[in-house]
């Protein structure tokens, strides 16, 4: 499972870089940089999370801050895109 994880990631990540450079209008080493940053975030979270859980909240509270984050990121993704749709129409 983890292999397909990570070779849905590196798809996601030259999509990624192709809509920087067309729709938003980045230089192709901004949108490079751009990804390699949140590619590197994303993989370092797990480990800012793990070390949150062990040092200071319990398992229940990192679950709960963890899954609040990802409804947060994913409900403003979401918005931005849509913002981006009704703005092009």
């Amino acid at each position: 499972m983890a292999g397909v994880e990570r070779f849905a990631n590196k798809g996601m990540g030259s999509n990624l870089v192709t809509y920087l450079t067309g729709v938003v209008g980045m230089s192709t080493a901004a949108a490079a940089k751009s990804v390699v940053t949140w590619t590197g975030v994303s993989f370092m979270l797990p480990l800012l999370s793990s070390i949150l859980t062990d040092s200071y909240w319990d398992r229940y509270s990192t679950l709960a801050a963890s899954s609040l984050l990802y409804v947060l990121v994913s409900q403003s993704t979401v918005s931005c895109l849509l913002i981006s749709l009704l703005c092009h129409l």
